[in-house]
């Protein structure tokens, strides 16, 4: 459900009616979206989908727009998932395969119930919406901020790398995830399969996220080829 909102576009505390008719906008637009682009969304589809009127729409929507803007942060809202895996503590001494691949599930199951809003956002906040573009970065600084955090756990002490250099390995997971997430279905299984890609990814940020693991296991290996 869409964060709660008191007041329609006139000043008017919104009732229960007012908010299950808010809703249903909503609702409707979230149908449209199933098969239709966003870029070809109106107020007029939206409205009769809803079994409403325009007059009704523009009660809490100035335009499309506004409505995509309230879809994109229930999108950011529902992140929360990834920010709850994220959250759990992380053994940088354990290549840890499941809990990557939970960090993979929860993100894809954002992006499966918000991939057309999340594309459009994409698109406008690339074409210099500031509105569209600060829902990205919420969206996006919190997950990049947690990915570093575990890197930079996982870094061997008197490494010369930085704090700064595990945001830059955790920004690239997260475009490389934006990207995957973002690319229809379709287009990925004609090359080496979506469910492919995405177990690389798990692959990926295991590794990264467990440096400390494969730290060890290089020193071993070169100590061993030193004795042979």
């Amino acid at each position: 459900m869409s964060k709660l909102i008191d007041k329609n576009k006139h000043g008017q505390s919104l009732g229960r009616k007012g908010r299950e008719t808010k809703e249903r906008l909503l609702n409707a637009a979230r149908d449209l979206l199933q098969t239709n682009s966003p870029v070809h969304l109106t107020v007029v589809s939206v409205a009769k989908k809803a079994k409403s009127s325009s007059a009704t729409f523009y009660l809490y929507f100035d335009d499309v727009r506004s409505l995509l803007l309230v879809l994109s942060e229930d999108a950011e809202t529902d992140m929360k998932v990834v920010h709850d895996v994220l959250d759990e503590p992380w053994d940088p001494q354990l290549l840890d395969l499941d809990h990557a691949a939970r960090v993979v599930q929860a993100y894809v199951s954002v992006w499966d119930k918000h991939r057309a809003v999340l594309r459009y956002r994409n698109l406008e906040a690339d074409r210099g919406d500031a509105e569209f573009e600060n829902i990205r970065l919420r969206t996006t600084v919190r997950i990049v901020s947690r990915f570093a955090d575990h890197i930079f756990a996982a870094v061997p002490k008197k490494s010369s790398f930085t704090f700064n250099d595990a945001l830059a390995e955790a920004s690239v997971l997260v475009a490389a995830m934006e990207r995957l997430a973002a690319t229809d279905i379709q287009v990925v299984n004609r090359g080496v399969g979506s469910q492919a890609m995405w177990n690389g990814m798990t692959r990926v940020i295991a590794r990264t996220l467990n440096a400390g693991v494969l730290a060890a296991e290089v020193k071993k290996t070169t100590k061993a080829a030193k004795r042979a």
